[in-house]
């Protein structure tokens, strides 16, 4: 299955960034950054500890608002399933994607429910697509998420890929966490060399993915 978050060109993208940035940034915009997306953990509040080869990122994921969003990456994390996989497309100013631990280029994968998988997505306004948001990337097609999942890079967001109200159970992309912690990691991942593929030269491993609770 291939699982790519857009069917925008780089060029497309990037001129569509800089529309859509003077509304993403505008503090009276709906899109405003969440309070509840951006505060740190608190006490039971379930974090994502990823280690990679270039440093640890920590995450809140959000199982009280998207519970099978988040519920899908605990159990693969918890399956062992993205130890030793990498970031196999990188898009510096746009985002950083892993998770395909079948294949390890974008088309492999499957949901924590078992080869063959997958879940639909699960959309809250509350969380949206922030720098640090962690989100599933899947194909245009419902019920189309299985373990492939992307971190937003740049600092004014990437809110074009926020589902929209009324649109289609497909229409947008889910978001279950928050990078708290490790800003630094992504900007070093994102900022890694690639060919023309979006492939990093030098591979970046995800040496594995811890779940806690805040206590």
């Amino acid at each position: 299955m291939l699982e790519k978050i857009y069917t925008l060109s780089v060029k497309a993208f990037l001129g569509l960034f800089a529309l859509l940035s003077i509304i993403s940034i505008s503090p009276s915009s709906s899109l405003a950054e969440s309070s509840l997306q951006t505060s740190p953990p608190a006490t039971g509040d379930t974090v994502a500890i990823i280690t990679t080869s270039k440093g640890v990122m920590k995450a809140k994921l959000f199982p009280s608002i998207v519970p099978d969003a988040a519920r899908n990456f605990v159990e693969l994390a918890r399956q062992g399933k993205y130890s030793s996989t990498s970031f196999h497309r990188v898009i510096k100013d746009f985002m950083i994607q892993g998770g395909d631990f079948t294949r390890g280029d974008g088309t492999g994968g499957h949901s924590a429910k078992g080869p063959g998988t997958t879940i639909a997505d699960q959309y809250d306004s509350r969380l949206t697509h922030l720098r640090g948001a962690l989100a599933w990337a899947k194909t245009s097609a419902p019920e189309s998420i299985g373990s492939q999942f992307y971190i937003v890079h740049n600092n004014a967001g990437a809110h074009f890929l926020d589902h929209k109200e009324n649109s289609g159970p497909a229409d947008g992309y889910t978001v279950f966490g928050q990078v708290y912690e490790g800003f630094p990691v992504l900007d070093a991942i994102a900022g890694s060399k690639t060919d023309g593929s979006d492939r990093p030269l030098e591979k970046i491993v995800i040496e594995g993915v811890e779940i806690k609770i805040i206590k």
